[in-house]
């Protein structure tokens, strides 16, 4: 029961993302917007057959312990579904990281492990579905070893992508107070996105392995799908708090910029606006001057220019 309140509880979240995302209107490429909402679909397809299962096992079977032996559609629900969700987002995120690293090994050891944990959970689900049995459900997928590839390989694979994610974001650091606020929110958002379902799947599967006769492994299981979807549009939504503070963060940075001002004969002023910027390890300061020319019969304008 706890399983299928977290399952329709992440979904309401999910919802509200989708429509946060929908609303930004980001100029997206069309791969990610098909991600994006094709990730949506399966976990809406996901929650109407986890719902039958629900109220067929706790309704029209109440009083039926014959009914809570039934499969159902769980073989593909769970295992099925959550192997695809999380190995096209963890898949997503090894081309970022390919983009910020210019890494090929990187990028290629993580779609490896992505696919194979999405496959070992796929297979996981052909297994269900051929033995028909939930009580030995356990003990005969342990014996394939698929659930320990499949969660084991999900945590390992989001451990790598948190702590290769944390060192190419900490090494772009530019010394800029706006873009480093930047970067530092972006690390934050993807350690707690990423830990979160690394978490969730070592849990399942410490719980999968010691309760080997029971269900208490179901519970995380039923949010591991959604806690994926929902990490992925965190992440792409959070650009647009980004952008606010970023913008924030710059004119702030600006006002408080040494300011050299000179004004020739003409009445054309020169200002000049010192900034920050790095190259490896120095640090210099570089200029850019604008020409302002302020008419006697107007206030002083002022404009500005980084380079």
């Amino acid at each position: 029961v706890l399983g299928y309140q977290f399952n329709w509880g992440l979904y309401g979240v999910l919802a509200t993302q989708l429509y946060t995302y929908h609303q930004a209107r980001f100029q997206d490429t069309r791969l990610i917007k098909s991600i994006v909402y094709g990730l949506f679909v399966i976990e809406t397809l996901q929650l109407v057959m986890a719902t039958h299962d629900s109220f067929h096992t706790l309704a029209l079977g109440w009083g039926n312990i014959l009914d809570l032996s039934n499969v159902w559609f769980s073989w593909f629900d769970l295992p099925f579904l959550t192997g695809l969700t999380s190995a096209t987002i963890q898949c997503f995120y090894a081309w970022r990281l390919y983009i910020l690293s210019k890494s090929y090994v990187l990028a290629i050891t993580i779609s490896a492990i992505a696919l194979v944990q999405g496959s070992a959970a796929m297979a996981e689900g052909i297994q269900i579905y051929i033995s028909q049995n939930v009580p030995g459900t356990q003990e005969d997928t342990f014996k394939t070893t698929a659930v320990c590839v499949w969660l084991g390989g999900t945590a390992l694979c989001d451990i790598i992508i948190c702590c290769a994610m944390f060192y190419f974001l900490s090494k772009s650091r530019t010394g800029f107070r706006a873009t480093d606020s930047m970067l530092n929110r972006l690390i934050k958002i993807t350690i707690e996105t990423g830990m979160a379902s690394a978490v969730i799947a070592i849990i399942e599967l410490t719980l999968f392995l010691i309760f080997k006769h029971n269900f208490y492994h179901v519970v995380p299981a039923f949010m591991l799908s959604k806690l994926y979807s929902n990490s992925f549009l965190v992440l792409l939504n959070s650009r647009k708090s980004i952008k606010r503070s970023t913008n924030s963060e710059s004119s702030r940075s600006f006002s408080e910029l040494p300011v050299s001002r000179e004004t020739n004969s003409t009445g054309t002023t020169k200002l000049a606006f010192a900034h920050r910027s790095s190259s490896d390890d120095l640090r210099m300061v570089s200029f850019s001057e604008t020409e302002v020319r302020s008419p006697s019969c107007l206030s002083p304008t002022l404009t500005y220019t980084f380079l």
